[in-house]
Order: C-alpha cells, then structure tokens, then sequence
C-alpha cells in the first residue's frame, strides 16, 4: 500500500485541464487525496462524469466541467 505524503493542500482549490486520463487524471487524483479540491475539464462527457464520481471517493469538492482549452472563449468562460 502506497501511503501519501502530506503535502500541506487540504483545503486549497486546484484547476486542472485533461483530468479524465492520463498524467492529468494522476494529478487530479493525487490532490483530491491530499484533500484539495479540484475544478477540472475535459472534452467527453462522459469521462468527466466518470472522473467527478471516483474523485467524490475523497470526500472534496469536485467540478467537473466539458470543455475543450482550444476553444480561447468557451475556455475562458470556464476559468
């Protein structure tokens, strides 16, 4: 069992883009485990639905959100 550091982030707020996979899902979910909570998008529905609900395993504050960076306006709406 891999035991993780305390990092000093419970409570503090992280946006994060790409979160359904990859490093990007990883970093998501290292935070939320370390008790930050975490804004973050992606561009299928459905894994952002997917990560939002294993992320809530955490007990913190989860927003995901469909969005897609390339698009300059829409993405800074979400921010």
């Amino acid at each position: 069992m891999v035991q993780n550091m305390d990092l000093g982030l419970k409570g503090r707020k992280a946006i994060i883009t790409g979160a359904t996979r990859g490093i990007g899902r990883r970093i998501a979910d290292l935070l939320a485990s370390e008790g930050c909570d975490v804004a973050f998008c992606a561009r299928k529905a459905d894994q952002v639905a997917e990560a939002a609900k294993d992320l809530q395993r955490h007990r913190v504050n989860v927003h995901g959100s469909v969005v897609n960076v390339k698009e300059a306006d829409t993405y800074k709406a979400w921010l």
